[in-house]
């Protein structure tokens, strides 16, 4: 018998990885705190009924994770297969992904005419599709384990391109 881990409350404890504020250096020499860019965009109220069916993902409301100006994210859950996706539309850039030393970048792709990095959250355990949307990026998120449905970060990474594959149609022109 196969026993679940609960990747969503795992995945769910990942989510402080967003909302980067900027910082820079006043002339006593202090970092100062810049403010984050806001994120109006936020995937519980964003996406559709419809978009949500077309990836195959439950239709019921998604749990609200995150409603930080810079770091709006919400929890979805499928059945076929079963498994659990965070989406959030963050205050950051692909850049930023790129260089930040949490992520180990995987590869670079298109997903909608849109600059996207897939990544594997450091350490293991998930797996990151970052898609570039003005001002910030909107990123999915996919767990993984021996004990889940997808149990390499491969899986999850296929996966997690796949659902945002299936939503580019309906992803906003702006965050």
């Amino acid at each position: 018998m196969r026993r679940r881990s609960g990747g969503i409350a795992f995945v769910t404890g990942l989510m402080g990885i967003g909302a980067i504020a900027g910082c820079s250096t006043p002339v006593d020499g202090a970092a100062a705190q810049q403010p984050a860019k806001a994120i109006a965009f936020h995937p519980c109220d964003g996406l559709t009924q419809e978009a949500l069916h077309a990836a195959q993902i439950d239709v019921r409301a998604g749990s609200r994770l995150s409603d930080e100006p810079a770091n709006r994210s919400c929890s979805f859950r499928s059945r076929n297969p079963d498994y659990g996706v965070v989406i959030s539309a963050l205050a950051e850039t692909v850049s930023s992904v790129e260089s930040s030393d949490r992520f180990n970048v995987l590869g670079e792709t298109e997903i909608g005419g849109r600059a996207a990095l897939v990544s594997d959250f450091r350490g293991g355990s998930a797996c990151t599709v970052s898609v570039a949307i003005e001002p910030g990026i909107l990123e999915f998120m996919i767990g993984y384990s021996e004990l889940e449905d997808f149990t390499t970060v491969d899986a999850a990474c296929d996966q997690a391109t796949k659902v945002a594959t299936t939503l580019a149609p309906y992803f906003p022109d702006h965050l």
